[in-house]
Formats: C-alpha cells, structure tokens, sequence
C-alpha cells in the first residue's frame, strides 16, 4: 500500500472535485455519445487554446512530453550522427529523445542559482556536428533561452525547449517558450496543468515546423485530402495525437493556470522566507525569469538526512534527478561531456524538493517549514 503524507506531492483530486461538474459535462459525451474523427474537434480546441495562452503560432498536442521532445528535434532535422547539446540533471527522456533520433547527447553543466543550462559553457561545446540546443526549464525554473538564442542563430542551430515541468512560466515577460524553434509541454499528472494519464504539447511559429510536427505526430499522414479516397504517407512517422478525454480535462484545467501559477509562487517565497537564516540554500532566478513550480528545490547539507526525516515526519519531500542521467546503467559506456560536469554532480548530491501543491493550507506548509527547520537545527 501507497504510503500517506501528512504533506504529500499533490491532492489534484481535491481540485478534480471542485470542477467535478465542468469535467463530468465534458467527458459524459465523449464516453456515452458518438465521437467523430477520434476526438479531434476537441483536441483542436485545446491546441488553440493553448497557443494563445502561450502566445505561439501553433499547438499540436500529443501523447507525452517525451514524444513530443522526439518528434520536435525529428521536425527541426535532428538525425543520425547529429550532436544536440543538453544537460544531464533532467529527466532520461531529455537525453533519450535525442538518442532515439539517432543522435549523440553531448552534456553541458548548468548553473549554481537555478540548475539550468550554463549558457556561457555552450560555445566551446559546439562541433561541426551539432545541430541544436535542447535546454530544460529545471523543476520549472526558465532556462536563458533568449541568451542561448542570439547563440544559436549565430551558428545556425536550432533549439528545441523542455518545458515540461514549466507550464504558466515567463522569460522577459513572455510565456516561457518563447525564444526556441519549438517548445514541448507535459500534461503528466504531476505537472503544472496535468491530466489524469499522460500528454503533451508542442509550440512554435514556423508553418513548415508545425506542418511537419502534425506530420510526424500523425503517422506522416499527408494533410492534403484526396478525392479518391486513398492514403497517402510521406513520413515514417508516430501514432500519438493526444486522447479526447485528457485534452477535454486539460481544456478545463487551463483557464486556472494563472492562479495555481500564482499560488504556487507564494508558496515559493513562504519557504524561502523561512529558510533563510539555515543551512538550506534556496534557488536564485534572473529578474527577467518568471518561475513556476513543479516543486520548491533547494539545497541542503544532507540530502539523504533532510529527505528521509521529512518523509518520516509526513511530508513527501522527492529527490528529482539524482543521480545525473549519465551515471545511469543504460548509459554505462559514457556520454559526452559528462568528465566536466562539477556542478552538476554537486547539485546531485544536494537537491531536495518540498512540495507546492496548490491545494495545501497554510498550517501544512508551515509545518514543512517547521519540520525543516527543526532537522536543520535552525
């Protein structure tokens, strides 16, 4: 049995309650009423409403976050023998996606304030070889992605963004996203905005970007309707639109994105207020990084104390990342890069991460705080 907390990750089943009659009006009819075309109407409806409250072009919605990472560099021409450059405290599907384009990850360290992509370390690890960026919005903080811009149109590179853990953040005053060919979203349930199964969005501008995007999402399908009634297909591409029901359940969710976005913050700022006078170093963001949070990651002295008596104590404190990707056994014969990852390695040692969950009361957090406190010696 699931261990219960006193202070756990998420209670997104008390927000599913407080919208119960929104969700059940939207999913009766896609479970008891016929439903043409796979559900697409109502995935559209959810691509335009997303790529205006991201301020993009285009949206196109898909199973995950980690296909939508695959078929964003597929779509920006990442191929084999390709170099992307990315960062090794993320997620495995951020190097796996480039692995599996037959191209080579090659990891750059990040920065001590927000543990995101270092842009001063990138220049010296670019080769004839590489073809793009792939940052990551860490933990939902914003990578400078407008700094690794002017890089990247410089040499020609394209960047993809993983934004999956950064839904409702902002760069210089712009839905984050913004600066990167395409930027890839995840509704996973312990997401920003999260469904109750998996999904995904992918944004960008370019028309011929976000055709080949619906391409490739598409099984390659050619878009272009024939008269005769016959297939056509000119992609070798993934059967991964995303699924009426999560996207009628994120279409619902989305319109809160800016409070939860909101609570979250001040949850933020209630910890790094309290927290100030101890051992723990909090993150540190750029004036012109709007964060959200997926969770509260800060830096502590013993990570495996602090970690293991929160959870004793009941509050589901998570280690996210750890150890780095290339320490993993699937990546037993080494990655590139990863001889000159100092801070990296640190911050895997270090990290903790304290729920921001946006239905917990004020008397939870405190106790987190508290809790915290009391093992820090503070």
């Amino acid at each position: 049995m699931a261990a219960t907390f006193r202070v756990p990750r998420s209670r997104v089943h008390e927000t599913h309650r407080a919208l119960r009659e929104e969700i059940l009006t939207a999913l009766e009819p896609l479970l008891f009423g016929p439903v043409e075309g796979e559900g697409r109407e109502i995935r559209q409806a959810l691509e335009r409403q997303f790529a205006a409250a991201t301020e993009r072009a285009h949206a196109t919605a898909v199973h995950s976050g980690t296909v939508g990472l695959i078929i964003a560099l597929r779509a920006c021409g990442v191929g084999p023998g390709d170099e992307v450059i990315t960062v090794a405290n993320s997620d495995i599907s951020t190097t796996g996606a480039i692995s599996l384009c037959g191209a080579v990850p090659v990891l750059c360290d990040v920065l001590e304030s927000d543990y995101t992509m270092d842009p001063g370390l990138v220049e010296a690890l670019i080769t004839e070889r590489t073809t793009a960026l792939l940052p990551v919005d860490l933990h939902g903080h914003p990578a400078d992605v407008r700094t690794l811009r002017e890089l990247a149109s410089g040499r020609g590179l394209r960047i993809v963004e993983d934004a999956a853990l950064a839904t409702g953040a902002q760069e210089h005053g712009r839905p984050v996203g913004a600066f990167a060919d395409a930027a890839v979203f995840s509704f996973a349930p312990l997401k920003p905005v999260g469904s109750v199964g998996s999904g995904g969005m992918i944004t960008c501008d370019d028309p011929e970007l976000a055709e080949r995007i619906v391409q490739l999402s598409g099984y390659g399908h050619d878009p272009t309707p024939r008269s005769d009634g016959y297939q056509s297909y000119v992609e070798e591409g993934y059967n991964v639109r995303l699924d009426p029901l999560q996207a009628a359940l994120i279409g619902i969710k989305l319109p809160h994105l800016e409070a939860w976005t909101g609570r979250r913050r001040a949850i933020a700022e209630t910890y790094r207020q309290a927290l100030e006078d101890t051992a723990a170093v909090t993150p540190e963001f750029r004036p012109e990084s709007g964060p959200t949070f997926r969770s509260y990651t800060i830096r502590v002295p013993d990570q495996r104390g602090a970690h293991d008596a929160l959870r004793r104590a009941g509050v589901e404190a998570v280690l996210h990342y750890a150890p780095p990707i290339y320490r993993y056994p699937v990546y037993r014969s080494g990655l590139a890069g990863s001889e000159a990852l100092p801070v990296t390695d640190t911050l895997a040692t270090e990290l903790l991460s304290l729920p921001v969950a946006v239905e917990l009361a004020e008397e939870e957090i405190r106790y987190v705080v508290d809790t915290l406190r009391s093992y820090l010696g503070a």
